[in-house]
């Protein structure tokens, strides 16, 4: 997602657009099937270790007519991220308890249906995006009568959704991955400001995002965009700026990690500036 800007009433990127399949670099994601997801697809989808590379084709094909992001063609939504986190079980024992969680971001719900799967209560997990790619959330994990969760389309930066509204102030855990990056340094800013009138003293703001040793805005040719690239310095810093703009404060943590550590090819970066990597973050409101 990314700032509106002159026509565009949606905060997105000209090249999240449909593109021809033909025209953009298409990669087999065989490869991308890890044992985790293996194993969430087997047990909790109830689809046969056999059948299963042919099921992530037929998703990644769908979610790809709907939106062209480099991250649905690589297949790179197929490796957990939310329970690599050190803090995963505090978040399931939160969510077990009570807490309701947010996925900004959502797409297919992946980290949603881990969290069921690992016995978080669905009907506390909200997926928020900006496009609905909910039908086909269901049909990748086979559960449309079993996950209670609740998914909303809209925008977090302009929306008037009255779903959204009913959340503010209410939630507990707020998961962000591979959004924020989207942006450049002054809307990222905003971006968080927008997420943080979801939460309340206690919350949690958790997830990552591309990053660099190197604090610094890069443009990237290959997608037209300016973008900022965090170290854990400057994502304090500008959860420092969050906090001043809306009268609350933070302690941050962050860190930074290679695309192997992630489970990811190192060669998917490849494209974007030198020592690209990834960081992820866990932002608390003290008050």
């Amino acid at each position: 997602m990314a700032m509106s800007k002159g026509s565009i009433d949606y905060s997105e990127p000209e090249y999240a657009k449909p593109q021809d399949r033909a025209k953009v670099p298409y990669y087999n994601i065989d490869h991308r099937l890890v044992p985790e997801t293996q194993q969430l697809l087997e047990s909790y989808s109830h689809i046969a270790r056999e059948k299963q590379l042919k099921h992530i084709h037929l998703i990644r094909d769908k979610a790809w007519d709907i939106r062209a992001y480099p991250c649905i063609c690589l297949g790179s939504w197929l490796t957990p991220q939310l329970c690599r986190l050190p803090i995963y079980d505090d978040i399931l024992g939160r969510v077990q308890g009570g807490a309701i969680l947010m996925d900004v971001g959502t797409f297919l719900g992946h980290d949603l249906r881990r969290l069921a799967y690992d016995g978080a209560p669905s009907d506390k997990l909200y997926g928020v995006d900006i496009v609905n790619h909910f039908d086909i959330s269901y049909e990748f994990f086979c559960d449309p009568d079993r996950f209670k969760g609740h998914f909303i389309q809209a925008d977090i930066l302009s929306t008037t959704s009255s779903e959204l509204g009913a959340l503010k102030g209410q939630v507990d855990v707020v998961l962000v991955s591979q959004v924020l990056h989207q942006w450049d340094w002054n809307n990222q800013v905003k971006a968080v400001e927008a997420l943080a009138t979801f939460t309340k003293p206690g919350s949690w703001i958790i997830g990552n995002q591309i990053g660099n040793p190197v604090a610094q805005g890069v443009r990237l040719k290959s997608l037209s965009a300016i973008v900022w690239r965090h170290n854990p310095d400057s994502f304090t810093k500008m959860f420092e700026a969050v906090g001043t703009a809306t009268g609350s404060q933070w302690e941050t943590q962050a860190w930074l990690r290679t695309f192997p550590e992630m489970g990811w090819d190192a060669k998917d970066g490849a494209w974007m500036e030198p020592n690209a990597c990834v960081i992820e973050f866990v932002a608390r409101r003290v008050s």
